[in-house]
């Protein structure tokens, strides 16, 4: 099991999906930052008719918060903002993310979470 986890990570900090930026004035935007390892993530939320039909992020981090980041960006792309609004971080990240870290690396897999629940309060 940890094997298979490792491939995914490792898949999509080498190939992370939805890289780069949204402009617009319909886009939401918000970053944060884990100032223990240096971390830094960006996420832009493009929203019609209440749904997320556009993701895309930026960041500069581990293969953690790289992978985390990615696997959540393909998640959110067509869910409801709803939904993601009455979500808990601790849902978000199993059903957005969808796999488990050691405890030391759990703020690396938070960011993206933590910056996605953020931008979605307003």
């Amino acid at each position: 099991k940890m094997d298979l986890y490792r491939e995914e990570v490792m898949d999509h900090y080498e190939h992370p999906r939805n890289l780069g930026e949204i402009i617009g004035e319909d886009v939401l935007s918000e970053k944060d930052s884990n100032a223990s390892c240096g971390d830094m993530v960006q996420f832009y939320l493009k929203i019609k008719d209440e749904v997320i039909i556009e993701v895309k992020w930026k960041g500069i981090g581990c293969a953690i918060t790289t992978a985390s980041a990615s696997k959540l960006s393909e998640y959110l792309q067509g869910q409801a903002l709803k939904d993601v609004q009455n979500m808990s971080e601790e849902e978000l990240t199993q059903k957005g993310i969808g796999f488990e870290v050691n405890p030391g690396r759990i703020k690396c897999l938070m960011l993206p979470v933590k910056v996605v629940k953020k931008l979605v309060r307003n």
